[in-house]
């Protein structure tokens, strides 16, 4: 009898210390998982873009008893681009995008009635300001843009047969509208294919002709077709 009453002291003697220590030891603390990250768009970025343009361009002789006609012009451009971008609460994309490239793009014509005088247009630079209006799957954007597009062209006439060429450099003006899609392939990467169409407001050239013999232009006419890569380094993308 008293070893049973022996035993059961110090099985509760025991319970209560090990109660007593446990309620000393420190408690562990919640552990918290980061919440995933999602991919954004906002943000600003720089980049560089490349690729082939080709167009018509057409010279209204003046007093002449006709035109050249449209004729093709083609060639190449490569530049840089600056832009941003912002997403709201939605996959809807607003943005703003301007950029310079450097073109070499050119075709001609004889004149139909004076076919030893030949009609050239020349494109040398293009600059655009566009705004940007897209829809984006995670990391791709599909997006339109248009706006504002200024350009360097020259005009020149040749006449084969004496070898003079006369030639004038004006800055036209125009607009461009277009679209393309961005990838994303890193947080802070992203590439581009892009198509944009130029078209450039008539202005007149060699009024008056400074050599005797050539033809004024009423107006010189031109547009461009472009299509581009690029790719661009991104100020944002997780949040």
């Amino acid at each position: 009898m008293k070893q049973n009453l022996f035993a059961a002291v110090a099985a509760a003697v025991a319970f209560a210390g090990g109660s007593a220590l446990a309620a000393d030891l420190p408690t562990r603390a919640p552990v918290y998982k980061a919440p995933p990250a999602y991919f954004g768009w906002t943000g600003c970025y720089i980049g560089i873009a490349g690729g082939g343009a080709w167009g018509r361009s057409t010279h209204d002789l003046t007093g002449a008893a006709a035109d050249t006609g449209p004729f093709h012009v083609s060639g190449g451009l490569v530049g840089g681009t600056l832009g941003c971008n912002w997403q709201g609460g939605s996959n809807l994309v607003l943005g703003v995008e301007g950029d310079g490239s450097w073109v070499n793009k050119r075709g001609d014509l004889p004149n139909p009635v004076t076919p030893n005088f030949i009609s050239e247009t020349r494109e040398h630079w293009l600059g655009t300001i566009r705004g940007r209006l897209g829809v984006t799957f995670d990391r791709t954007l599909i997006y339109g843009t248009g706006g504002f597009a200024v350009g360097g062209v020259e005009a020149l006439s040749h006449n084969t047969t004496t070898g003079v060429t006369i030639s004038e450099d004006k800055t036209r003006t125009g607009w461009t509208a277009g679209g393309g899609i961005e990838y994303a392939f890193s947080p802070a990467w992203s590439a581009k294919v892009e198509y944009l169409y130029v078209r450039f407001s008539k202005e007149a050239y060699f009024t008056p002709p400074p050599v005797a013999g050539f033809t004024a232009r009423d107006n010189v006419a031109l547009n461009d077709h472009i299509v581009r890569v690029g790719i661009n380094y991104r100020f944002g993308g997780y949040y």
